[in-house]
């Protein structure tokens, strides 16, 4: 464009009316030479307007490359608004629209069809955070133990805390700079750029596909009253308000096709919590080695470690993937997530099987086990069966796991004993504000019920086995620092009151690696978050109506407490009349475990609703008794 000016700029000094008296000879030569000139100066216009359009071209193609190149490459609809989301999902359904009739389950059918791919995606990875948090699948949440130790000190925590540990091992661990996140067997050091600071950190989401938000939104403009928080929780019985219809139930867990047959296979995802425990590799590609169809099992693991001195769980058993590449961490690497964190923090068991929770993208089942087991051959193939003769949608299979002795060979993964415990021994221990119910040693015997699981009143946080809808309706508590003996009756209690019943299984799907030696515990940074296990503990007992009412108006973190909190499908008091537990005095019934067998079966699994959504415990009219209190 100066180019131009100039040329127009210069063209006066050769116009024939601005030099008048100029003679015809003259004037036809000037007249030749002008129109030369113009020509001449047009083919240097154009040539310069073509590099200027192929130069500007060029630089805009590359730099819409490089942008395209560095781009996130995230799930597409997050990137999309309400607007666009709802008219993606509801193109198929034109008749609700604009509408405000109810919706009934053939509409939500056809909502959820237009998703049909996307939430049979399988495997899908945690990927990485961006170094600029721009990752929409994860985001910032304040590390428990710092919460607690806010709350206790105020502000000031960091200083007072001083005084407690070293300053140096206390930047370490409340900087938040510790968290390192892996994806695919390689540790990814983001310390550096992590950005995170005063005890925050970046973690993955919770799995919540846009889809079940749209479903609940038109709820909503329907005049059905939700609460807030995730699309998925809404729509499955908005946080427990309600029991999940079965259409509802399962809409959740992919199916992918069987690489013998063909035939489509129930996804299964195992989320295991390792603190520097070097049996982790070996507990996960024993589950991979194991399975009748590893295609279809989906690892994550919460890995916390010390990186200077550590072996990482994504390091292979057998050699490098390079040495040796039919190791199962390398054939199924796409279908593992690791995220490892600095040991130093670490805050027990609670928090990591959260960020444990937190690795779930929608497989069909679900597990949890600890980072030092081994699975029996075809473990998948005969666990989903004994889920299956449940008949029972919300049926969990979970019990204390026997230690590998006299249980299994672990060469071949064959089951050597028929011999598996059953949960039915519980007591209080402690004191004071730390006073909570526990899990006991268990029974182990040979099951008399056979061709189906045996139906029990607790949880066991050792092994879980139920639908992915357990994972998302009762997820590992945020707030809860420094809890271990109580985490089994939090989440048995919550996924009692969301619906859910508990069954040991016939025959278990792995075995313990117990009388391990000089094995690093979490413990090790108790001092260092001082006081947070008292509010962790008096949350817990609050949250599931274990508080006795001296101890009710104790200091506890009141956040996030619908989103861990109990359902309204059955009532606490239920469960403590139905098992005979006693809150106020802090006691039990003892003996249960003569109840727990035949006794329970035969009484409960009449009442099991006709639609399988579950024990109906309004119908169930049972207090259990001490038999032998006069003894």
């Amino acid at each position: 464009m100066s180019n131009t000016v100039s040329l127009r700029a210069r063209g006066p000094a050769f116009d024939a009316d601005t030099n008048g008296g100029v003679n015809g000879s003259k004037r036809s030569r000037v007249r030749r030479k002008l129109k030369r000139f113009r020509k001449q100066s047009s083919l240097k216009i154009k040539n310069v307007v073509v590099v200027i359009l192929i130069t500007t071209g060029s630089i805009f193609v590359i730099g819409t490359m490089i942008a395209m190149w560095n781009f996130p490459r995230h799930n597409d609809n997050v990137l999309l608004d309400a607007a666009s989301l709802r008219a993606k999902y509801l193109q198929n359904v034109p008749t609700i629209r604009d509408t405000t009739d109810p919706l009934l389950d053939e509409d939500e059918q056809r909502i959820l069809n237009a998703a049909h791919d996307e939430l049979n995606r399988f495997p899908i990875s945690i990927g990485i955070d961006d170094m600029q948090h721009e990752n929409p699948d994860w985001e910032t949440i304040l590390h428990p133990g710092t919460e607690a130790l806010k709350m206790i000190h105020g502000e000031s925590h960091q200083q007072k805390a001083k005084k407690q540990t070293t300053p140096a091992e206390l930047a370490r661990v409340l900087s938040g700079n510790n968290l390192i996140q892996s994806n695919a067997n390689t540790n990814s050091d983001n310390s550096d750029k992590s950005g995170a600071n005063g005890g925050y950190m970046r973690v993955p989401k919770f799995w919540d596909p846009p889809v079940y938000g749209v479903i609940a939104d038109e709820r909503e403009r329907r005049g059905e009253k939700l609460s807030e928080g995730d699309g998925v929780r809404r729509y499955l019985g908005n946080f427990g308000s309600r029991l999940m219809t079965p259409s509802e139930a399962k809409s959740i867990g992919s199916r992918i096709p069987s690489k013998d047959d063909g035939e489509l296979l129930e996804t299964i995802f195992i989320a295991i919590a390792s603190y520097r425990d070097w049996q982790c590799s070996g507990t996960v590609e024993s589950a991979f080695l194991h399975a009748a169809h590893p295609e279809r099992i989906r690892v994550g693991v919460v890995d916390q470690i010390h990186f200077e001195t550590d072996e990482p769980c994504s390091k292979p058993p057998n050699g490098s993937c390079e040495e040796n590449p039919n190791q199962p961490l390398c054939l199924y690497k796409d279908q593992i997530d690791i995220l490892s964190l600095d040991a130093a923090l670490s805050v027990g068991p609670v928090f990591a099987r959260h960020l444990g929770y937190r690795l779930y993208r929608g497989e069909y089942f679900a597990v949890q086990c600890d980072a030092h087991v081994e699975f029996v051959q075809h473990w998948d193939d005969e666990i989903i069966a004994q889920w299956h003769t449940a008949k029972n949608e919300m049926a969990v299979l979970t019990a204390y796991v026997s230690g590998v002795e006299n249980h299994i060979d672990v060469k071949t993964g064959k089951r050597t004993s028929k011999a598996r415990p059953i949960m039915c021994e519980s007591d209080f221990e402690g004191s004071g504000k730390m006073k909570h119910l526990r899990h006991g040693q268990q029974p182990e015997g040979i099951p008399y019920i056979h061709d189906m699981p045996t139906i029990e009143p607790f949880w066991a946080a050792g092994f879980s086995f139920g639908r992915g809808h357990f994972i998302i309706n009762v997820p590992y508590d945020q707030h809860l620092p420094w809890i271990f003996q109580g985490e089994e009756i939090s989440i048995g209690l919550r996924g009692f009151s969301y619906g859910y019943d508990y069954y040991t299984p016939e025959k278990a799907a792995c075995y313990h690696f117990y009388e391990r030696k000089e094995i690093p515990l979490f413990w090790e940074n108790v001092e260092t978050y001082k006081g947070s296990g008292y509010l962790g503990m008096n949350r817990l007992n609050s949250i599931i109506h274990m508080q006795p009412d001296s101890e009710k108006d104790k200091q506890w973190i009141r956040i996030d407490e619908r989103k861990y909190g109990l359902g309204q499908v059955r009532d606490t008091l239920k469960f403590f009349e139905t098992f005979g537990i006693h809150v106020e005095s802090q006691t039990v019934e003892h003996h249960l475990c003569t109840f727990v067998g035949k006794p329970m079966q035969k009484k409960f699994i009449p009442y099991l609703r006709p639609d399988g959504m579950g024990i109906d415990y309004d119908k169930l009219d049972f207090k259990f008794v001490d038999p032998r209190k006069n003894d």
